[in-house]
């Protein structure tokens, strides 16, 4: 699975346990209501740790205690999500919006789940569903959501247009910045493509992303600056040895040193 999304998870969490909280606000909390929400807290922070087997753990639990609380769903999917579930992420989402239906921010990761299962329509539905939705705060993730999904169609222009409106909200993000470095490439406007992923890098490598580094180097190599090519290549295997593009670097840095590329 590509790593965007690790990028743009931290904004549903804290909108996602307190809007558990919120929505029991109208009346007196149960026990099991009580116990569901603080169980909810601790899988936010497993959430935020990327430590997810102990995060659905204590998600189950807190589904058990009470499973029609859309925020526990909501965090269901995410965690799915990022153990490349889809099938489950998909369904704990929809449950989220089923029983809260003007829950947009399922909505807009409902609509990622989408894109990255290929299903475009209804991602697209979703997402211009969530971009609709004047009282939504969280427009640097929707726009960043709807730029993936036209990348994803091969629209890149359309991408460029949604990601640039994302980067106004989200200066500092890795995977907003790689895939606006990503669409120029497509369009073969390198120079662009150059200077947004060297901008990207500093974000990316706080993540600890190869993301930026890997595109880097192909676009410097297809602006004939094959040392400046090697050096990021070879920059990527030394900082990132279990990092996601790892082997493609190691493949992709021979051709470049053979010029067989």
């Amino acid at each position: 699975m590509n790593n965007f999304i690790s990028g743009l998870a931290a904004g549903l969490l804290f909108i996602n346990f307190f809007g558990a909280l919120l929505g029991c606000a109208t009346r007196a909390l149960t026990e099991k209501e009580e116990s569901a929400i603080l169980h909810l807290q601790i899988a936010t922070e497993y959430i935020k740790s990327e430590k997810y087997p102990a995060a659905l753990k204590e998600l189950l639990i807190a589904e058990d205690l009470s499973p029609r609380n859309p925020s526990i769903q909501a965090n269901l999917g995410l965690v799915y999500f990022m153990r490349e579930r889809y099938e489950l992420a998909e369904k704990h989402y929809s449950k989220s919006i089923s029983i809260k239906p003007d829950f947009t921010d399922a909505k807009n990761d409902l609509g990622r789940v989408y894109v990255e299962i290929g299903q475009f329509k209804k991602a697209e539905a979703l997402l211009k569903e969530v971009l609709n939705d004047l009282t939504y705060v969280d427009f640097s993730k929707a726009n960043a959501n709807y730029g993936v999904l036209e990348f994803k169609r091969k629209n890149y222009r359309n991408a460029i247009l949604y990601l640039n409106k994302a980067l106004e909200q989200d200066r500092e993000n890795c995977y907003i910045r790689a895939y606006l470095g990503r669409s120029n490439l497509e369009l073969k406007n390198t120079t662009n493509a150059i200077s947004q992923l060297k901008k990207a890098i500093p974000f990316c490598e706080q993540i600890n992303s190869d993301e930026a580094h890997f595109y880097l180097g192909i676009a410097l190599y297809r602006d004939n600056q094959k040392e400046l090519s090697i050096f990021r290549f070879e920059e990527l295997l030394r900082i990132f040895p279990s990092g996601f593009h790892f082997e493609k670097t190691q493949k992709m840095l021979e051709l470049v040193k053979q010029g067989t590329l």
